[in-house]
């Protein structure tokens, strides 16, 4: 049935499961909403039923038994649960691939999609593809728990780039995963041969030392696989044997392309025509996913306080740890007036549900085709977006997630407010206001938003002739990290009467109070004086007047960040003075300060291991893959529990047929079982400090066959 909007008539539709929408429209009809969820996994075609709204991706796969998709903080900090997404882009029609984190992701987002997990490239049984390959025998792989996920993340960067990778692109690709084993060495090392390089350097006759021996292009000393007489042919050496590892070869992925160990885009999802969708979930929960402007606004004009879903990256956080729940839920991604990326006269136009990705993409474009004169900004802008979470995070966070969360560490909003940026936002009755970013933030993550309105886009002005715009961050750690404070800068000089003088500037913190905070003390100071040293030290002190910390700030560390309030300023008048003097209208800086206005640039990682090639009778210490590697890759499954009519026994036979391999992993985890047992004994003996029972003891073991 169809019911009108009103508080009446939407407390019975919750519970009876409803649709509701206005009168008079078009999409009215329940006929025009779909219930029919289709995705792909792995390139099998899988129908989701109703009432899984409140499932997330990463829960779903491994309630089908696709359990190498890892669930480690939950909450798209470690990466042990990326998988890679495909989807098809109609404007351009071809088919995107990238890296996100399953456990934010709700199932419903994805629908008409295809998902690939660890399984989906390659397994023990059918052949390991070549990523995972290499890091296992890369020695990238220990207790194998986070192993999936850099395979997944290192996967997508290959599908989705037509062109190797540079070095420097898989160690970014790389931010959004971390290991708690390896120290990373041997994983960028595993990836690194998938990297672009001179290929002259190897595959030229290799150059040789005033000895004869070869010479190694990397390394530049002696080459061992080169100069056979080098390796030791007694059996205690380990490098009897040299592999060569060849160039991966990489698909052009338009959707066309086949290989026949690459799942291709499935031609169903390419063709078929989207819906609009209608679905339920435990405990009431209702997903939405309108098409247009028009079905947005109409949702939200029933269900005014629906949370509108585009990445999920921080409703996921608060849903699951912080026991919030929303009885609506409004999937914005295919509502393309929320999705422009224009350029415009005035500035650029950028929709709400824009991801960050995308706009990283943009605006590296944009900067190209304008130069540094008008995209001051947008550089800003930018380099903050490459130390922004991860790279699963910003797969799929959005412009206006990011600005209506309001989080007080948010990186972006300190920005939109020095910039000058205007935000437009439209109600149900399709009215746009415009807002200047500077007001639009309340509270403590409250907005000039009204429960009936939605963030259109928002309008990054061009910067004019010296005007300067700079961005800063201090985290515990440089990549994937929150801010402990973080910053936006921005002035305009102009000439009078002979001096150049600050004629507008804009001074904006965040971490430090509840909403970003902009030192309007500081600023009025500044404004038609010359910008030189004697202006600091009555600087500092305003600044400290408007970015005051209490003793008790949350998040501690009071006096460093108050410290960091004024190097940031400190930095900023480096900055702009090198920029001027560029220009020959200032004095250089010292050398001693020209680090300071330098962007951090991580070098591309480097590092060697050194082994005794030398057997001691064992494994141990010796430069071998250890044999769980290739299971941990897949993520095949290591062993599994079984009942037995008698406990303290070694497993004999398990009904049903097993393989050989299955049956070998029984047999060491009997022998595990065991060993776990002895130490058990010997530990409860120890804890009662009775020696006496020691013979009992190995009495009992003896019993352990």
């Amino acid at each position: 049935p169809i019911l009108t909007c009103g508080p009446e008539s939407l407390r019975p539709a919750v519970a009876t499961g409803e649709v509701i929408l206005p009168m008079g429209s078009p999409t009215n009809a329940a006929a025009d909403w779909s219930d029919e969820a289709l995705i792909y996994v792995n390139g099998v075609r899988r129908l989701l039923p109703d009432g899984l709204a409140h499932l997330t991706l990463l829960r779903y796969l491994r309630d089908i038994g696709l359990r190498g998709t890892k669930l480690g903080c939950g909450e798209g900090g470690c990466g042990a649960c990326t998988v890679m997404v495909s989807c098809y882009d109609q404007s351009t029609k071809k088919s995107q691939h990238f890296a996100i984190n399953a456990c934010l992701a709700p199932l419903y987002s994805l629908e008409g999609m295809h998902i690939i997990t660890v399984e989906g490239i390659g397994n023990c049984r059918r052949g390991l593809h070549p990523v995972q390959e290499r890091l296992a025998e890369a020695h990238g792989s220990q207790c194998g728990f986070c192993t999936p996920g850099f395979v997944m993340s290192m996967y997508a960067l290959l599908r989705s780039s037509k062109q190797p990778p540079t070095k420097e692109q898989i160690e970014d690709s790389l931010a959004g995963n971390l290991c708690r084993c390896t120290g990373y060495r041997p994983i960028i090392d595993a990836f690194g041969v998938f990297a672009k390089t001179d290929d002259s350097l190897y595959t030229a006759s290799p150059s040789e030392s005033a000895n004869g021996k070869a010479i190694c292009p990397s390394t530049g000393k002696p080459c061992l696989c080169r100069n056979e007489t080098d390796v030791n042919g007694n059996e205690s050496s380990l490098l009897s044997s040299v592999k060569t590892y060849l160039p991966s070869s990489y698909n052009e992925i338009d959707g066309n392309a086949y290989n026949e160990k690459e799942l291709i885009f499935p031609p169903e999802l390419q063709l078929r025509k989207i819906m609009p969708l209608r679905l339920n979930g435990f405990n009431g929960v209702r997903w939405y996913r309108p098409l247009k402007l028009d079905q947005l606004l109409q949702l939200k004009s029933c269900y005014p306080e629906a949370k509108l879903i585009i990445g999920n990256s921080e409703v996921g956080v608060e849903t699951e740890f912080k026991n919030a729940q929303y009885g609506v839920m409004i999937s914005v991604t295919h509502v393309p007036e929320l999705h422009t990326l224009k350029v415009e006269e005035d500035g650029l136009r950028i929709g709400s549900a824009v991801r960050l990705a995308q706009l990283q993409d943009f605006l590296k474009k944009v900067i190209a085709e304008r130069g540094s004169l008008q995209t001051s900004s947008c550089q800003a802008i930018l380099r903050q977006l490459k130390w922004f979470a991860g790279t699963q995070i910003r797969n799929v966070a959005s412009v206006g997630g990011n600005i209506c969360t309001a989080s007080p560490i948010s990186d972006l909003n300190p920005l939109w407010m020095s910039t000058g940026a205007t935000f437009q936002i439209i109600d149900v009755n399709n009215n746009v206001r415009t807002t200047v970013a500077k007001d639009f933030f309340l509270g403590y993550r409250k907005v000039d938003l009204k429960d009936d309105e939605v963030l259109l886009s928002v309008i990054l002005p061009w910067t004019r002739p010296f005007e300067y715009v700079k961005e800063f961050k201090q985290a515990h750690r440089r990549q994937d990290d929150i801010a402990l404070v973080n910053a936006g800068m921005r002035v305009h000089i102009t000439e009078a009467e002979g001096n150049w003088i600050v004629s507008d500037v804009s001074i904006v913190y965040g971490g430090v109070a509840a909403v970003p905070l902009t030192a309007g003390k500081t600023e009025s100071f500044l404004v038609g004086k010359k910008l030189d040293y004697g202006l600091l030290d009555e600087a500092f002190n305003l600044l400290k007047e408007d970015i005051p910390l209490a003793e008790n700030a949350p998040g501690g560390m009071v006096e460093f960040r108050s410290s960091l309030t004024l190097s940031f300023f400190f930095k900023f008048f480096l900055y702009v003075t090198h920029e001027m003097n560029t220009k020959g209208l200032s004095e250089g800086l010292d050398v001693a300060n020209m680090s300071a206005i330098q962007s951090y640039t991580r070098p591309v990682t480097t590092g060697t291991q050194g082994y005794e090639l030398v057997r001691q009778g064992t494994a141990v210490g010796q430069p071998m893959v250890h044999l769980s590697a290739m299971l941990q890759l897949p993520n095949f499954p290591l062993g599994s529990l079984v009942s037995s009519s008698q406990k303290m026994c070694p497993v004999l036979t398990i009904l049903g047929q097993l393989d050989s391999s299955k049956k070998r992993i029984l047999g060491q985890l009997s022998m595990m079982g065991r060993f776990l047992h002895l130490m058990s004994l010997l530990v409860l003996a120890r804890s009662l400090e009775s020696l006496w029972q020691t013979p009992m003891i190995m009495q009992k073991l003896l019993q352990i066959k």
